[in-house]
């Protein structure tokens, strides 16, 4: 028995020093190559990794992309450049990166000039970043892309602006070919494109908030109201913006950097799918008349609780970047705690935050555009209780609304409210409809950190997704696939369950 107890110390020991690992921030940064790199967007990768995109900052001559993973402890573990040949200038790659859905690996589309015209760049990458293929489109108006999601209906879509200072949205098919694009004839540049409760998509940049149909006909606009600055002015501009769509499916939280005469803050909004403005709030201001300029800039969110979204952003002087701060709020508008600071001591100049595999981790680019950046943090943002919970999209009594226009672009058809769903959802995992054609619903009560997988009767992946805390709906596009059985894998914290779905 004495024997025994002589290893209890060095056990506990053994005990806290893994406490203290998996409390510890972790960050790091990898040179892409030459100087002015910028990196905006990560997606989670696998159990524990993640990737991140980017490309040369406003560099001439500029014709590659760069990706590159890394771990949850913030090391990075393999790096790829892809260049676009034919291509004499590409334009700066923004957040135009998002994962795929076959094969699993990313989908990442660009603009540029090619034989002296312009052109769209599309690209499609397995799970570790080796190119399957790319295509190049005709590109009309002078169109550049900002972000880009999976479509509902097969392939991909994306956000951005033509020549003319317009919101633009373009399609892409499944193989990146360019099918079509939209001008909007709004005001702004389209930074990022979601999926929409009742169809279509939701898109927003320039303080310009949109929702399109499938085919990217306009359903309605409305215009993104902020509180009054310090300095007396409005908040005219605002860009880097960002959706989130909230797991209660009764609207979406939008962030993003706004700009008045002598003031930068960092904004978080809430907002109905069918247009109404909820609230919105400045999450911290910065005073930009200051020497070096300092910014609170590139914003978004994650749900990280029940009924809570904590927002993130960077502050410091515009080119040397600065400290990354936080703040948690409810899905009414209200703050839990104050501004936070994660403790970063490598300086940030863009930064883009996920929630995935119990970390909170940031991926964008080291200050002066030198590197692209790396952070994890579990438990630097300490999650607080939360006890209300708002379901509702009714304004406050006192808040004012944007006025929203409606476009009813097919007749009989009343786009102003979402169409309503009748969706029954299960405490345990429900596959269908079974047998399929490719398009599945799959139904449960999905907990924090869990994540879906796809796979054949060979155990190959087809798809992987993380799902989001509170989720209880994924739609998956399973078609072109080769008709036969599937398995739908659920893997959480404490369970994993699997069910089969025939495709024909």
């Amino acid at each position: 028995m004495k024997n025994h107890y002589r290893f209890f110390p060095f056990m506990l020991v053994a005990f806290f020093s893994v406490l203290s690992l998996q409390a510890q921030v972790f960050e790091s940064t990898k040179v892409w190559g030459a100087f002015d790199h910028s990196a905006w967007k990560i997606e989670p990768q696998s159990m524990q990794n993640y990737v991140i995109a980017g490309g040369k900052f406003f560099e001439p001559q500029n014709t590659s992309i760069y990706m590159s993973e890394f771990s949850e402890f913030a090391q990075f573990t393999w790096t790829r450049t892809h260049t676009a040949a034919g291509f004499t200038q590409l334009d700066v790659f923004w957040k135009s990166f998002t994962k795929s859905t076959y094969p699993v690996g990313y989908f990442v589309v660009t603009s540029g000039t090619q034989g002296g015209a312009r052109k769209a760049y599309a690209m499609l990458t397995n799970a570790t970043g080796h190119k399957m293929w790319d295509r190049v489109s005709d590109l009309p108006n002078g169109v550049t892309f900002a972000g880009v999601c999976p479509a509902t209906n097969g392939g991909y879509v994306a956000s951005g602006g033509d020549n003319q200072g317009e919101l633009t949205v373009s399609k892409f098919d499944s193989y990146g070919n360019l099918t079509w694009t939209k001008q909007l004839g709004l005001n702004g540049f389209g930074w990022t494109i979601k999926p929409a409760v009742g169809g279509g998509y939701v898109l927003a940049g320039t303080r310009t908030v949109a929702r399109v149909d499938i085919e990217g006909n306009l359903m309605w606009s409305a215009t993104l109201n902020l509180p009054i600055s310090p300095d007396g002015s409005a908040y005219t501009y605002t860009e880097f913006e960002e959706i989130l769509p909230l797991p209660t499916n009764d609207g979406f939280i939008l962030t993003g950097s706004a700009f008045s005469n002598q003031t930068s803050g960092s904004y978080t909004a809430r907002f109905s799918y069918s247009g109404s403005q909820i609230w919105s709030k400045i999450n911290e201001a910065s005073n930009t008349a200051l020497a070096g300029t300092p910014v609170s800039w590139s914003n978004n969110a994650v749900i990280s609780g029940s009924n809570q979204i904590t927002s993130s952003w960077r502050t410091g002087p515009v080119s040397t970047g600065g400290n990354l701060r936080y703040q948690h709020t409810s899905f009414t508008g209200t703050n839990i705690g104050g501004v936070g600071n994660m403790g970063n001591t490598i300086p940030v100049q863009e930064a883009f935050m996920t929630r995935a595999h119990q970390k909170f981790v940031v991926g964008g680019t080291r200050g002066s555009y030198t590197a692209a950046y790396a952070y994890a943090g579990p438990s630097v943002l300490t999650i607080a209780p939360v006890t209300s919970d708002d379901r509702s999209d009714v304004p406050a009594a006192d808040e004012t609304l944007p006025q929203v226009h409606v476009y009813n672009s097919r007749a009989g058809v009343d786009y102003s409210q979402p169409t309503p769903t009748s969706r029954l959802f299960y405490v345990g995992l429900n596959v269908y409809p079974n047998p399929s054609t490719g398009r599945v619903s799959v139904g449960g009560t999905f907990g924090p950190d869990a994540y879906l997988r796809v796979t054949d009767m060979n155990g190959r992946i087809i798809l992987e997704q993380n799902l989001v805390d509170g989720e209880r709906l994924i739609d998956l596009d399973l078609t072109g696939q080769t008709p036969g059985v599937y398995n739908v894998t659920v893997i959480g914290q404490s369970a994993v369950v699997t069910k089969k779905v025939v495709i024909q």
